[in-house]
């Protein structure tokens, strides 16, 4: 493991470490430059964990000591206790210098957006959604498979749920039966089109409740979205990062279904009876 980036090594044996090692972390994945920038005892204080817990965090990671882990982080060149190779030679021999750049990557676009929540933006969501008579997803271009994903998760749970676009009809004519019982999930991560604004200031004018879950960039208002919820969507290569998007859905979806309770439960439970009485589908069934 000598070889390994500060964020590799952690992720390497992040399911073996203790609750106080996870802290200091997840602090790290979040911004790896924290090493270089505190010492011991800062490091210690933000994570809320004693130096004897960040001393053997580090000793686990395979560094002699923190001194060393943050002289590593500085310069790259070897130290007492540990070998460190060039980048680009690191890659080449492990296979994966990338992959795991991208994971760590994702980890901190995690971490980061859950902090930016909050919690009474959460809950006004789940309540709109919950309670609503009918349910929207709308999502254009490539926020369309996050509202293909989360469409595919409300169905399971409540019997009413509306998409737009939808392959050869007009959107007009679908949403026209929006009604003020009604809630809107909005998907507006990365570029924004203009039939996504009007939708969703049109479902607000209705009396419907809107939900955006948008990047850290977007803008919002009353007259768009009652709630507005923001993930960051950086990413290391050509594409933009979903993975806190995806994570943001699908606890939503879940929340909503046991805000739902018993009508929800009676529901999967009976989309599962019919799985399992049609059996497995087959090529010749598509």
């Amino acid at each position: 493991m000598s070889d390994l980036t500060l964020s590799q090594r952690m992720l390497e044996i992040y399911d073996d470490l203790t609750r106080g090692e996870r802290r200091i972390a997840d602090l790290l994945l979040a911004d790896p430059d924290i090493v270089v920038l505190k010492s011991a005892t800062e490091l210690s204080e933000m994570a809320g964990i004693s130096k004897a817990t960040t001393a053997r965090f580090f000793q686990r990671l395979g560094y002699a000591s923190f001194k060393a882990a943050q002289k590593v982080a500085k310069t790259g060149k070897v130290v007492p206790g540990g070998v460190v190779l060039p980048a680009a030679l690191r890659e080449r021999k492990l296979g994966r210098g990338k992959l795991a750049d991208h994971l760590a990557n994702d980890v901190q676009n995690l971490v980061r957006s859950i902090e930016a929540l909050r919690s009474d933006e959460i809950e006004q969501a789940i309540q709109s959604l919950a309670r609503a008579d009918k349910l929207w997803v709308v999502g254009f271009g490539d926020n369309y498979p996050l509202a293909h994903f989360a469409r595919a998760l409300l169905i399971r749970i409540k019997a009413d749920i509306r998409m737009i676009p939808i392959g050869g009809f007009s959107v007009p004519e679908e949403f026209a039966s929006i009604r003020s019982s009604d809630a809107m999930i909005a998907l507006g991560i990365g570029r924004k089109t203009r039939s996504l604004r009007s939708i969703m200031r049109s479902a607000v004018a209705a009396g419907a409740q809107v939900v955006y879950v948008t990047d850290q960039a977007s803008r919002s208002g009353l007259d768009t979205a009652q709630v507005t919820l923001r993930c960051r969507t950086k990413g290391v290569s050509v594409y933009e990062s979903v993975a806190a998007p995806v994570s943001l859905i699908t606890y939503l979806c879940s929340a909503v279904a046991v805000r739902i309770g018993q009508s929800a439960i009676e529901r999967i439970e009976f989309i599962e009876n019919i799985h399992s009485e049609w059996g497995d589908i087959v090529p010749g069934d598509l």
